[in-house]
C-alpha cells in the first residue's frame, strides 16, 4: 500500500495510468473484498495527484509571475534609463543649438562690422584720392601762376634792358659827338665810358639768363 502512495505524481502520465491498474486488480484478484479498499487508495492517489498538479501549476504561475515581475522591473529600469538618456540628449541638442545660434549671431555681427569697415575704408580712400587730385591741381595751378609771373618778369626785364641799351647807345653817340666836337672834360668822358662798359657787361650777363628754363619746385618735392 505504501508503494501506491509513494508514487511520483509529477506528471499527468501517473494519473492516467491508475485506471488500467484498477481493472487489472479486479481481474487479478478473486477476493472482491479488497476492491473497495483499493478504490479508496486509488481515490486518495488521484486526489494527491490533483493536489500536486495544482501545487505544480501554482508554483509555475508563481514563477511566471516572478519572472514577469522581474522582467517588468528590468523593463521599467531600462525604460527609465533610456528616457533619461533621451532627455540628456535633448538637453545636449538644445545646448548645442543655443551655441550654434550664438555663433551665427556673432558671425552676422562680424560680417556687418567688416562691411562697415570696408565701406569706411573705401570712403576714406576716395576722400584721400580726391584731396590728392585737388592738391595736384592746386600745385599745377600754382606752378602755372609762377611760370606766368616769371614770364611777365622776364618780359618786363627784357623791356627794361632794351630801354637801357637804347639809352646806352644814345649815350655812346652823345659821347662820341662830344669828343669830336670837344668841350667835354676828360673826367666826365671817362665816367661816361665806365657807365657804358658796365651797362654792356650787364647786358651780356642778362643774355645768358634763361627765364624759360626755370622749373617750379613744390614743397612736397623738397621732402
Amino acid at each position: 500500500m505504501d508503494s501506491i502512495t509513494n508514487w511520483y505524481f509529477g506528471s499527468l502520465e501517473t494519473y492516467h495510468s491508475v485506471e488500467p491498474f484498477e481493472k487489472f486488480q479486479e481481474d487479478e484478484f478473486l477476493d472482491i473484498s479488497l476492491v473497495p479498499l483499493l478504490q479508496a487508495e486509488l481515490w486518495k492517489a488521484q486526489s494527491r495527484i490533483k493536489e500536486l498538479e495544482a501545487e505544480k501549476f501554482g508554483s509555475s504561475q508563481e514563477k511566471i509571475r516572478s519572472k514577469r515581475g522581474k522582467k517588468g522591473k528590468e523593463t521599467k529600469y531600462e525604460n527609465s534609463r533610456l528616457k533619461k538618456k533621451i532627455l540628456d540628449m535633448k538637453s545636449s541638442v538644445k545646448r548645442l543649438r543655443r551655441k550654434r545660434d550664438t555663433m551665427e549671431k556673432v558671425c552676422e555681427e562680424l560680417v556687418t562690422k567688416i562691411c562697415e569697415l570696408k565701406t569706411e575704408t573705401n570712403r576714406l580712400w576716395d576722400e584721400r584720392e580726391e584731396e590728392r587730385q585737388m592738391f595736384h591741381i592746386a600745385e599745377m595751378s600754382r606752378e602755372e601762376k609762377v611760370r606766368v609771373k616769371l614770364m611777365d618778369a622776364n618780359l618786363a626785364l627784357q623791356e627794361k634792358y632794351e630801354e637801357m641799351n637804347w639809352f646806352v647807345d644814345e649815350l655812346e653817340k652823345s659821347l662820341e659827338m662830344t669828343r669830336e666836337v670837344g668841350g667835354i672834360e676828360e673826367m666826365s668822358l671817362r665816367r661816361g665810358k665806365a657807365l657804358i662798359k658796365t651797362a654792356r657787361s650787364m647786358e651780356v650777363v642778362d643774355n645768358k639768363m634763361d627765364f624759360e628754363g626755370f622749373e617750379f619746385v613744390s614743397d612736397d618735392d623738397d621732402k
